[in-house]
């Protein structure tokens, strides 16, 4: 993890500390930038996959050989599609938490609505932005 330099200003008022960045607002910006290409490119396919496995477990839940199996079986099979969605699941809330750590890190106290601009940004007009 890095760590955010701060430096600090005194100024002749008592009350007033000026705090600078070492990173403009453009740099944050960029780095915000980076931080939400590189989860959507990450999750994308764990969604994708996702998306998938849940649809073979409604083909598996309404299929004819598993209305045929026993009981044993039919956990056994559950078990498989669940595992992997599981899985699945796993890495994408993996992904979300790093981009949210990411995203503390470039100091959301000050970018909080740059960074939903960002997040709801379309994934052409977030390639076409820097």
């Amino acid at each position: 993890m890095t760590e955010m330099l701060l430096s600090y200003r005194i100024t002749n008022e008592p009350s007033k500390v000026e705090c600078r960045s070492p990173w403009s607002m453009a740099d944050t910006r960029l780095r915000a930038y980076n931080i939400e290409r590189r989860y959507r490119t990450l999750s994308k396919p764990w969604s994708e996959i996702i998306r998938e496995l849940r649809a073979e477990r409604g083909a598996l839940l309404g299929s004819n050989e598993y209305q045929e199996m026993i009981g044993v079986e039919r956990v056994n099979a559950l078990d498989a599609v669940d595992s992997r969605l599981k899985k699945a699941e796993d890495w994408l809330s993996h992904y979300d938490e790093e981009r949210a750590t990411s995203n503390k890190e470039l100091g959301a106290f000050r970018s909080r609505k740059m960074l939903t601009e960002i997040s709801q940004l379309s994934d052409e007009e977030l390639e076409g932005r820097v």
